[in-house]
Order: C-alpha cells, then structure tokens, then sequence
C-alpha cells in the first residue's frame, strides 16, 4: 500500500478509538456511560437455594431441630420449586432480576 492509503486508515483508526472513549465516558452517543445509578447484586446457587429453603421452610412452618437442620418435603425442595421462590423473595426485597450466567450466578438490578 502506498502512504496516503497507510495514513488515511491510522486517522480513521484514531478517530473511532477517541469517539469510542468520549461515548464511553458518556460525554454523547453510546449505549453505556453516563446512565442510571444503579445499583447491582450477585447471588450464587448456593445463596439462592439457602433463600428457597428458608422460604419453604416459612411456608410449612418447619422450625430446626437441636443440630440445626430441619425436614422439609422432598416434592417443595427440588429446583423447579426452589427458584422460583427464591427469585420472588429477592425481587420483593426491591431488586429486578436481570441474566443468570454460564456459572450460575444470578444478576440483580435495584
């Protein structure tokens, strides 16, 4: 390639990389930057079956046992059953379900 052709694509480059910056920053355009103040949450399996449990657990009235652990109905406590509660207790705290990840990890919006 000749000069004039190099030089054109390294402006045409700068130019998209500082208009890419200035919309990161919010300054105009661009989807992200410069938005809501939000506020986000992160929740595991693991917290969000804890939140099903305690959940059933209130529903049926079950209290723990001198170990600490409790005998909740095997049909209430499989995942089908335990999300949906767990998802219902989180959003009634103010926050907006947004994506669960490859991880399994759930996202919340408040």
């Amino acid at each position: 390639m000749n000069k004039p052709v190099n030089l054109l694509l390294l402006v045409l480059i700068l130019v998209v990389g500082i208009v890419n910056l200035l919309a990161s920053f919010g300054l105009f355009g661009g989807g992200s930057g410069g938005g809501g103040n939000h506020q986000y949450r992160v929740v595991t399996w693991q917290q969000m079956d804890s939140e099903g449990f305690k959940v059933v657990a209130e529903e049926i009235g079950a209290k723990p046992d001198e170990a600490g652990k409790m005998q909740l109905p095997k049909e209430k406590v499989v995942k089908s059953e335990l999300l949906p509660r767990s998802l219902k207790m989180i959003e009634d705290e103010g926050w907006e379900f947004i994506a669960v990840t490859a991880d399994n990890h759930y996202i919340f919006r408040k």
